[in-house]
């Protein structure tokens, strides 16, 4: 990798380079949805029909980013904006990526609907379930996906810290005698604090597709 994926992570995010359609994503934080839906950039304008069969396989980030970084600076160079780009300008940078995932069909029948791109310190699992159901519910059949190792980064977890106190107490009894009372006590109480760790930090892309 020639330069930081730091910030080509943040470039894939909220570039057009790809297809001149899309919308920026956020960075993954605190969401309650898996990160593959808060993440999801909608490519097809036309709506699609829940799937059943579906591949989820993986791609190597050494063979795909390559390929992303000369489709963004080739979109960086172009005097025209995306959305002025000719059909065939557009085929050719979706055949470019296509090869780039290791999809053998022809481009023509492959049509790139979404994608996902983050970046976190979560511990995430593709085969997990998660991305299987967000790529049905577009539509998809086929999902490829890559990740990098980006080092570590500090994240803010939430750590238990349980303080002890004891001591004793006495008092005056009521009945006739006024005998005085007395008891040791020793007690525990858990409270949950932030703290600053360093974790592993992970870069993630997926690329959902319709085959015809």
């Amino acid at each position: 990798m020639n330069m930081p994926l730091r910030s080509f992570g943040r470039a894939i995010l909220l570039n057009v380079g790809l297809f001149g359609v899309g919308i920026a994503s956020p960075l993954l934080g605190g969401c309650t949805t898996s990160p593959w839906q808060a993440t999801y950039t909608g490519l097809s304008t036309e709506p699609l029909v829940p799937t059943t069969d579906l591949k989820i396989r993986a791609v190597s980030w050494e063979r795909l980013e390559p390929v992303l970084r000369e489709l963004d600076a080739e979109a960086a160079k172009s005097d025209a904006p995306p959305e002025e780009w000719s059909a065939d300008l557009r085929v050719q940078r979706q055949a470019k990526l296509l090869e780039a995932l290791q999809v053998t069909r022809d481009a023509g029948s492959v049509e790139i609907i979404g994608r996902s791109a983050f970046k976190t310190t979560d511990h995430v699992e593709p085969e997990d379930g998660q991305l299987a159901a967000l790529a049905r519910q577009k539509g998809a059949d086929l999902v490829v996906y890559s990740r990098s190792y980006l080092g570590k980064a500090e994240k803010i977890v939430s750590e238990p810290v349980t303080t002890y106190s004891s001591g004793s107490e006495s008092w005056w009894g009521s009945d006739s005698r006024r005998r005085r009372r007395h008891v040791d006590f020793s007690e525990t109480s858990t409270s949950w604090v932030p703290v600053k760790i360093q974790a592993d930090e992970h870069f993630f892309v997926a690329y959902f597709l319709k085959t015809k």
